[in-house]
């Protein structure tokens, strides 16, 4: 199979295109700089914003049969306007390449912050959408651009709200590598609130599973993705000094957080049902992992 991944040089980009290749599957890369980062058989450099995408079938050596959307702007505002450009206009442009080339698959990531506050849980693709920032408007935008190609055109298209991501190359001021590198260098790991807010962390290599069984089935409509890595903020700390064998101390900034009390228990039962996708790396899994790419291994 000949995919096409958008935001192939970016985090999860990087870890999808690996697994692909892994796979045996010939893939194409596209992002905006001028040359791919990631491990890719063909890469085409376009911008998502510009039709020059309605180009792409005729740059590349083979025929594309999946297009894997991962390139977003994920600024914050006051970048109102050229997020929903990027995101919106974007995704509607490679929808409409992708039925004008007869491309019959794509999967797209949206992002579980979409909901909101939870109120329900476990949190299930029911939960209702109350999208905090501009942002995660358009990711809501992007579920429904592709649920009404599917349902007008025929497209099958598959949409992943995505819970915390971690691995190689994730942002190193979120709080799962901040814990980790504090460990490993035996400093104070430093938490706000009450330490209570919890998370369900899902490594880049378990989405890419879920992003190359999306593209070999036929399923369609929104999945929540994620993994059984279900820990709270203090929990997590006391985690990373275990497997880390560290002697860093746990304080409390006296900081507030917004968030101490929600609880992002995801619940993945309808893409392991439909899906076959099975999370495999474990919290512990996970805390080593990042250890060894601070240390300067390549995961």
């Amino acid at each position: 199979m000949n995919v096409l991944v958008t935001g192939s040089n970016g985090f999860i980009g990087t870890h999808v295109c690996r697994y692909l290749k892994d796979k045996g599957m010939y893939v194409i890369g596209m992002g905006r700089r001028a040359e791919a980062t990631s491990k890719v058989d063909e890469y085409v450099c376009c911008d998502m914003s510009s039709d020059d995408i309605f180009e792409i079938p005729n740059k590349v050596s083979v025929k594309i049969d999946a297009v894997i959307h991962l390139a977003a702007d994920m600024r914050k505002e006051p970048y109102g306007v050229e997020i929903v450009v990027h995101n919106c206009s974007g995704m509607q442009r490679l929808l409409e390449m992708c039925e004008a080339n007869g491309i019959e698959r794509l999967a797209e990531l949206s992002s579980l912050p979409v909901i909101g506050k939870p109120i329900q849980h476990p949190i299930t693709e029911e939960h209702p959408l109350c999208p905090p920032t501009v942002y995660h408007t358009t990711k809501v935008a992007q579920e429904m651009l592709a649920d009404y190609a599917h349902r007008h055109h025929g497209l099958k298209t598959i949409s992943f709200r995505i819970s915390a991501p971690v691995g190689e190359g994730m942002n190193e001021k979120t709080i799962f590598p901040t814990f980790v590198r504090a460990c490993l260098e035996n400093k104070p790991i430093v938490l706000s609130g009450k330490g209570s807010r919890k998370q369900t962390y899902v490594h880049a290599k378990d989405i890419a599973q879920a992003l190359y069984l999306a593209i070999c089935s036929d399923a369609t409509g929104v999945y929540n993705l994620g993994s059984y890595n279900l820990i709270s903020n203090y929990d997590l700390a006391c985690k990373c000094k275990e497997i880390l064998k560290s002697d860093s101390e746990i304080i409390f900034s006296g900081t507030e957080d917004k968030m101490d009390d929600y609880v992002w228990d995801v619940s993945i039962d309808k893409i392991c049902k439909d899906l076959g996708y099975k999370p495999v790396i474990s919290i512990e899994d996970a805390i080593l992992d990042y250890a060894e790419v601070i240390n300067g291994g390549e995961k």
